[in-house]
């Protein structure tokens, strides 16, 4: 069985390439597919207008591709049509010939589904977020609130005047057609799940949860004292829907004045950016640490004391929540999305209302007063078993197989 994994987004980067390996691992054959914005000089062949480079990496074949001319952000960050990819994409699944074609992200990546159902290639879809529903692909409305689905588009005419009716129309009926002719469509939370279901009551979609590999993971052993202070941490990408203004400003509190807190990763929105360091600057405790790799992630999670993710979205499942609790490490999130199926507050972490950067400073201040706490957390993470990428493979095996 021939694999084929269509993939762009560095949110199920880790996902794709763990369960690449696996089905590996399972003696069968493995290519990635993705977009990349690499400069034009990586890239050492062409096919009409595309650009792209075949490369391994951990050993898994992949082919990063890129447009020679930039086709403009309605078709790089919002459409699920590219013309100029067509000709490309019907090039590789004809030299590929695969059995199967799994989509783990259809942003920049629709042609291949559209030449998929062209050729008659079986194509399951796993559903990372919202951009099958939302062109902006997280739910989110021009004023900066979540939005509870497209309603066949109705609701962008008033959420998002910005985006062209016509165009949002026309492409919430692609997007029906994509998911209707897939043949799985899988989900990693009910959540997830729920919220497409709502908008596209024919579609039937099975429940996967992520698995994550142990290997690069060192477990946090530290036991608290009284009067230990405490260094908490974010990880993740640096855009307003990640909330981590929301965090800032919990941190900035009068209340808290002795804990650290190290912020991992880095985003593109400069003047957001801007915004965060001019504020945090404000607290000589909190640290910008850069970007990691997931290679840094066991050594980063066993130094610190807590993660915190205080998104605003509605979060499909984070995986870095899935690393932490691999690695011991304590959790307190916000009440979105399928956060909740994954944190359960008082047991493996705890749990703040989205947004609320006075519940969060409330919840940090607790745990400076009684670290102690931590101890009851961390055993029972110990007690319960993370989900491993070998049993996430195995069920998509199933589903290859079906």
């Amino acid at each position: 069985m021939h694999q084929f994994f269509p993939e762009t987004y560095t949110g199920t980067e880790n996902f794709l390439l763990n369960l690449s390996s696996q089905i590996k691992t399972n003696g069968h054959e493995v290519k990635v597919i993705t977009h990349s914005f690499r400069p034009d000089s990586y890239f050492d062949q062409t096919y009409g207008h595309i650009m792209y480079r075949e490369f391994h990496y951990k050993d898994i074949p992949i082919i990063a591709y890129k447009h020679m001319n930039n086709p403009g952000p309605q078709v790089l960050y919002q459409s699920l049509e590219d013309t100029g990819l067509t000709g490309f994409a019907d090039m590789i699944l004809q030299k590929e010939q695969p059995d199967l074609v799994h989509v783990a992200h259809p942003i920049r990546m629709s042609e291949f589904i559209h030449v998929s159902i062209k050729r008659n290639i079986p194509y399951i879809i796993t559903l990372t977020d919202y951009f099958l529903i939302c062109p902006k692909g997280i739910l989110m409305t021009s004023a900066g609130v979540p939005c509870f689905g497209a309603e066949q588009g109705e609701a962008c005419k008033t959420s998002c005047p910005e985006l062209n009716t016509d165009f949002v129309k026309y492409r919430y009926n692609q997007s029906k057609n994509i998911l209707l002719s897939a043949k799985k469509l899988i989900a990693p939370s009910f959540y997830l799940a729920s919220i497409f279901k709502k908008e596209y009551p024919e579609i039937s979609i099975e429940v996967i949860p992520y698995g994550v590999d142990q290997e690069n993971f060192i477990q946090n052993k530290t036991v608290y004292r009284k009067h230990q202070h405490l260094t908490f941490c974010y990880a993740g990408s640096h855009y307003t829907h990640k909330g981590l203004h929301v965090l800032t400003e919990a941190f900035l509190s009068s209340k808290i004045n002795k804990s650290k807190l190290k912020i991992y990763g880095s985003g593109k929105d400069s003047f957001y950016n801007d915004q965060l360091r001019k504020s945090a600057s404000k607290n000589k405790n909190i640290e910008f640490c850069g970007v990691y790799s997931e290679t840094d992630i066991g050594h980063i999670f066993s130094s610190v004391d807590v993660l915190i993710v205080p998104s605003i979205w509605h979060e499909n499942c984070p995986f870095v929540i899935y690393e932490a609790l691999a690695c011991g490490l304590p959790v307190i999130a916000s009440d979105v999305g399928g956060i909740t199926e994954i944190i359960d507050h008082g047991r493996n972490g705890f749990i703040f209302p989205r947004g609320n950067s006075e519940k969060l400073t409330k919840l940090i201040k607790k745990l400076n007063h009684h670290p102690m706490i931590l101890n009851k957390i961390k055993k029972k993470i110990s007690e319960e078993k993370v989900r491993t990428i070998e049993e996430e493979a195995h069920q998509y095996l199933a589903l290859y197989r079906s």
